[in-house]
């Protein structure tokens, strides 16, 4: 049997009330497909630090994790606003910049565009899931950010675009 494949789950699912049931998903479905999710917090017990030593340990953990990881799977999810998460967009391109191959997924359908549509300032129609920043990484493998409305319990989570994501991801690194 070949060992699962580390890969990073990054996303704004992280701040759900119920975001660990939500990573315990994912990482079985990570499982389904011979890959091994490494969801951001899983086992950190921060709680009797202060705040800032509270951030600084989570950053580290997070990097330190990532650096384990062979590849990463990005909730790009809008979140906060009109487009992804600050911190997963950080997470992208810590990764990319390791030359991990990065494979980013949504339940947002509607283009970036439409979604920040203005009359004065030029916004790229280049009929993107987001900025193309956040997607020329999946642009540069030939595939493209995965989207699907999601019908289940958190929109957020993006749980049906995630699994089509692992299945791509998959059949890339091999694990299929």
């Amino acid at each position: 049997m070949t060992t699962p494949l580390p890969v990073y789950l990054a996303g704004p699912d992280v701040f759900l009330p119920e975001f660990a049931e939500v990573g315990r998903i994912k990482q079985e479905i990570c499982a389904r497909y011979g890959l091994d999710g490494h969801y951001p917090g899983d086992g950190a017990d921060v709680t009797r630090l202060p705040p800032d030593e509270q951030a600084r340990a989570l950053f580290e953990g997070c990097v330190e994790m990532m650096d384990a990881c062979m590849a990463g799977l990005a909730n790009l999810t809008p979140f906060r606003g009109p487009s992804a998460d600050v911190g997963t967009a950080f997470e992208m391109g810590y990764l990319f910049g390791r030359d991990c191959p990065v494979f980013g997924y949504t339940s947002e359908v509607v283009d970036y565009m439409s979604r920040v549509a203005d009359d004065e300032i030029t916004v790229e129609a280049f009929g993107l899931a987001d900025n193309l920043m956040l997607e020329g990484p999946m642009m540069r493998r030939g595939t493209v950010i995965v989207r699907a409305t999601e019908p289940g319990r958190w929109p957020l989570a993006a749980i049906t675009a995630f699994e089509v994501a692992v299945q791509i991801a998959a059949v890339e690194l091999g694990t299929a």
